[in-house]
């Protein structure tokens, strides 16, 4: 699995394509408009665009998403069940204060909960940032999405509407038991490894 990182949005956020040997693609999080380089690159590299996932719903990751689901109309939207209403309600999504639009997404979603697949990636849950964020494991690769979950040295925020410190901190637990050597690639920092954030949760005390 191949793995290209953009920063969308007035937050820059991390939104990643991944692809495999077959060019089937994932889309992971949409957090601003500014797309011309992603259409560019699925173009490029000759793409099938199949799956956009949001591991939550908060504005900064969910901004760009209409325009990214008309320009592939084939591709499958996902989100956490519990999170959904994020896509229709902003005071959930605060996406009013993000980027100063009320937003509502204007297509089709398929819920996903613990334990399905988005092709090869498993759902697991992981709340606590938002009452429904996911992470996304492709085991065969050792690929974690993690959102806004787990970040390189640090962890989400809990503070803003459905947050939760127990359940992120029982979520941190869940996810420092992948393998060692497993990417993760996150909403906000740098690449890490699972290795790495277990060790720095136990140091300060998470776990």
């Amino acid at each position: 699995m191949r793995v290209k990182c953009f920063h969308l949005g007035a937050y820059g956020t991390n939104c990643f394509l991944a692809y495999d040997e077959n060019n089937i693609a994932y889309f992971f999080d949409c957090g601003g408009r500014n797309l011309n380089k992603v259409y560019e690159y699925i173009t490029e590299h000759n793409l099938d665009l199949k799956y956009i996932v949001l591991t939550h719903g908060h504005g900064d990751h969910i901004e760009g998403l209409n325009d990214l689901a008309s320009h592939y109309p084939n591709a499958k939207v996902y989100i956490g069940v519990e999170d959904k209403d994020f896509l229709y309600n902003s005071e959930l999504s605060l996406s009013d204060a993000i980027f100063g639009e009320f937003f509502k997404f204007r297509g089709e979603i398929k819920t996903v909960k613990e334990g399905d697949m988005i092709g090869d990636f498993k759902v697991i849950d992981t709340p606590g940032h938002t009452i429904g964020s996911k992470s996304f494991y492709d085991e065969k690769d050792k690929i974690l999405m993690s959102g806004d979950t787990l970040f390189r040295r640090s962890y989400g925020r809990y503070d803003l509407p459905t947050g939760d410190l127990g359940m992120l901190c029982n979520s941190l637990e869940k996810l420092s038991k992948l393998p060692d050597d497993t990417i993760v690639y996150n909403g906000h920092t740098d690449d890490t490894t699972i290795g790495e954030e277990r060790r720095f949760l136990q140091m300060i005390g998470i776990l």
